[in-house]
């Protein structure tokens, strides 16, 4: 970040990716709560030497600016404030603005298996995410997830304890058979019996080390009957909507979502929205070309919202 676009983000003021904080006396207190918060969502800007006066961001500097940068560094990579040294050398700065040295850290991304970057080594009470301007320490469901996330093994294949083939819906595995054998009529793994067909689709799992088999995450959510999928992720959320309609009043013309009552499994659900996609996008992509008769698509583009919650 250089003075001219510092001093053009002063003016906008704070936001998803950029914070201010006086440095007064030393580094904030708070600045690792903001180097987490950054870390585990999208990265930022840390500006040290900006203070508040009236609602409004000042640059005052930082007094002693190699001082506060060897502080920095100390902080940093001790394990019991920062679980993980995030940043390298290059994501610091000095920037001299209006006479006044301010110290610039660029916060990057954490990658998936460093997730959660957390502080006082304590992943429960010292994780944080950022949302717009403001850091918020993530709730406990939140940790575990990252936690999960950070695995070398793919959580879809998550042998599920207390689940086996009962939790699956059969007519949900025969429809995905029949649009299987309709796209791919010589497939070998058509001749399979049930379970051995899902052992291919990683629906069905058997860890080598432990010997150990089952029923998977993937599978449950792709062939699981309502009351299991819920009895594992409670929170499962599946929503598909349609908005074609410039009426800002109309939240949708079409929506498809798990309701209690016509149950759809993810696979099912997946089937519809490909054909109804299909419908709209074949006929705006012929209009396109410019053939006649066919007409163009118009209005706004299919929002297609699947959403797992954990």
């Amino acid at each position: 970040m250089d003075a001219e676009t510092l001093l053009q983000r002063l003016d906008i003021g704070e936001d998803q990716d950029l914070e201010f904080k006086s440095a007064d006396g030393g580094l904030p207190k708070d600045l690792w709560e903001t180097v987490s918060a950054f870390a585990n969502t999208d990265g930022g800007y840390i500006v040290l030497g900006v203070s508040e006066s009236k609602g409004r961001p000042v640059i005052s500097g930082v007094r002693n600016p190699k001082g506060a940068q060897k502080n920095f560094w100390d902080i940093h990579n001790n394990q019991q404030k920062l679980n993980t040294p995030i940043c390298s050398n290059s994501n610091l700065n000095v920037l001299e603005v209006d006479g006044h040295n301010l110290i610039i850290i660029w916060v990057p991304r954490a990658a998936r298996t460093q997730r959660p970057v957390y502080i006082n080594n304590n992943p429960m009470t010292g994780t944080y995410k950022r949302n717009y301007e403001g850091d918020y320490r993530c709730p406990k469901e939140e940790v575990r997830q990252m936690l999960r996330d950070a695995s070398n093994n793919p959580q879809d294949l998550q042998i599920l304890e207390g689940f086996d083939l009962a939790d699956l819906d059969p007519e949900t595995l025969k429809s995905f058979r029949q649009r299987f054998s309709s796209r791919e009529p010589d497939h070998p793994w058509l001749a399979l019996d049930d379970q051995n067909l899902l052992c291919q689709l990683g629906a069905w799992h058997r860890d080598r080390n432990t010997d150990k088999e089952g029923l998977t995450l993937a599978g449950l959510v792709m062939f699981g009957r309502e009351r299991s999928i819920q009895d594992f992720l409670p929170h499962y959320q599946l929503d598909y909507q349609e908005r074609f309609s410039d009426d800002p009043e109309t939240r949708w013309t079409y929506r498809l979502t798990l309701d209690g009552c016509d149950y759809q499994s993810h696979t099912r659900v997946s089937a519809t929205t490909h054909s109804k996609l299909m419908s709209k996008l074949v006929p705006a992509r012929r209009g396109i070309t410019g053939n006649r008769g066919v007409s163009k698509l118009e209005g706004n583009a299919p929002n297609l919202s699947a959403e797992k919650r954990t």
